[in-house]
């Protein structure tokens, strides 16, 4: 695959919602997102994508839906995302359908999106772990920050930094993202 599908992000982990909020408010970055999403991942009834070919592919309801196929799912490092939109989730439910693809889980997560120029900030809120910030760090020095700069401006420098998945996030509170939140 090419680099354009490449994943630039981190997450910060146990953030305080409340304190994240005013940090980045102060320090400049414009508030763009504020709602309740609901992710649903697909595939077989035997988990063919995601346990015979790494990949998981989302559906993102957050106003539009959004299609996510992530490769190399399972290796945060090399990790690629695909990623379009389409304006009906029914039909986009019902193509995956047709091609044997059915909902494997289903979870409502609280977003709020922050950009500070080129910089996209997401804090996540999923129901059974803690508050988690992802920072998409692809344009950060282009934007004058080194990411230990950054993190510290936030009040953050003590928090744990991790390159892994929201599924592998799940798993380091010893929740199993797929049965938290199965159909």
């Amino acid at each position: 695959m090419n680099t354009e599908y490449k994943e630039h992000e981190i997450k910060v982990l146990d953030v305080d919602i409340e304190q994240l909020v005013k940090k980045l408010e102060k320090i400049g970055a414009k508030k763009v997102y504020d709602d309740e999403r609901t992710i649903i991942a697909l595939d077989t009834p035997e988990r063919m994508f995601l346990n015979k070919h790494d990949k998981l592919i989302r559906v993102t309801d957050e106003g539009s839906i959004k299609v996510t196929m992530h490769v190399n799912q399972s290796k945060p490092e090399i990790k690629e995302g695909i990623k379009f939109k389409t304006s009906r989730l029914k039909e986009t439910m019902d193509f995956f359908h047709q091609l044997g693809l059915d909902p494997i889980s289903k979870v409502k997560a609280k977003r709020i999106s922050y950009e500070l120029g080129k910089i996209d900030f997401d804090i996540d809120k999923f129901p059974a772990i803690p508050a988690f910030l992802e920072i998409d760090i692809e344009f950060i020095k282009e934007e004058g920050y080194e990411l230990e700069q950054l993190l510290k401006e936030l009040g953050l420098e003590n928090n744990k930094v991790v390159v892994m998945g929201t599924e592998d996030i799940h798993n380091l509170y010893g929740k199993d993202y797929f049965d938290e939140y199965k159909m």
